[in-house]
């Protein structure tokens, strides 16, 4: 078993021959089909904390969705000194020591690191949770054929977001997630209700989004029932299981 993000990374001649506008499009949305939502961020100064600092604004977001916090107490001018604010950062680290990564984290977060946290919170629960009817962090989605249960970042109102928070652009791989997010979502008993995709990067300030239909037919020719099948037949096929099922 595999997971999502392992599937977009590899499997390259897959996705040259389903997706094969791929490269020509992600070049046409970084030349100026994202939306700038608002300027980037100054540089991180301490580059190993740019996960951690992703992570922690993130579970900021999802705390206050399933109320464990209201927006009144991240707001709090001492916040960022309590026994709320430590456990969730104790957990991103330890959640950040799985990866490679994880391990280059330096402690403790300086005041600049501590501001990103609150800008990168503030920009995601604004733009996803602030004005929308439903909304639902890491949306889960039901392995199929060799790729394991996924969970996407934002579900609202008819879209899912991925969020990349680093500092660079949008990649190839990036589309091919939120693909692959949606192929698993199709399949399942009881889908979420997806009509258009978003990619958002906080701290780039920079944004794209597209409906369902036109995001396949840009990438592949193909209508979007018909991506989502070359996908479920290429992960349940008995090659793919012979070949990368151990």
């Amino acid at each position: 078993m595999i997971s999502e993000i392992t599937f977009s990374k590899k499997f390259t001649a897959f996705w040259n021959q389903i997706l094969p506008n791929s490269k020509n499009y992600i070049r046409l949305i970084n030349a100026g089909l994202t939306e700038r939502v608002y300027e980037p961020l100054t540089p991180a100064r301490r580059k190993n904390n740019i996960a951690l600092i992703n992570v922690i604004s993130f579970e900021l977001v999802k705390a206050v969705v399933e109320r464990k916090l209201t927006i009144d107490d991240v707001s709090e001018k001492y916040f960022f000194k309590s026994d709320e604010f430590k456990f969730i950062s104790d957990s991103s680290v330890s959640f950040l020591s799985k990866f490679s990564y994880g391990n280059e984290v330096e402690l403790p977060l300086d005041s600049d690191e501590i501001n990103e946290v609150l800008v990168l919170y503030k920009a995601i629960y604004s733009r996803y949770v602030a004005n929308s009817k439903t909304v639902q962090i890491e949306p889960e989605f039901s392995g199929c054929g060799f790729i394991n249960q996924a969970n996407g970042d934002i579900a609202c109102d008819g879209t899912l977001v991925e969020l990349k928070s680093g500092e660079r652009n949008f990649s190839v791989m990036d589309l091919r997630q939120i693909l692959t997010y949606c192929a698993l979502n199709h399949f399942m008993k009881a889908p979420l209700i997806i009509e258009k995709i978003e990619l958002f990067n906080p701290r780039m300030g920079i944004a794209y989004s597209e409906d369902i239909e036109s995001f396949c037919q840009n990438l592949s020719a193909l209508s979007s029932r018909e991506l989502f099948s070359e996908i479920q037949n290429f992960i349940t096929d008995i090659n793919f299981v012979e070949e990368y099922g151990t």
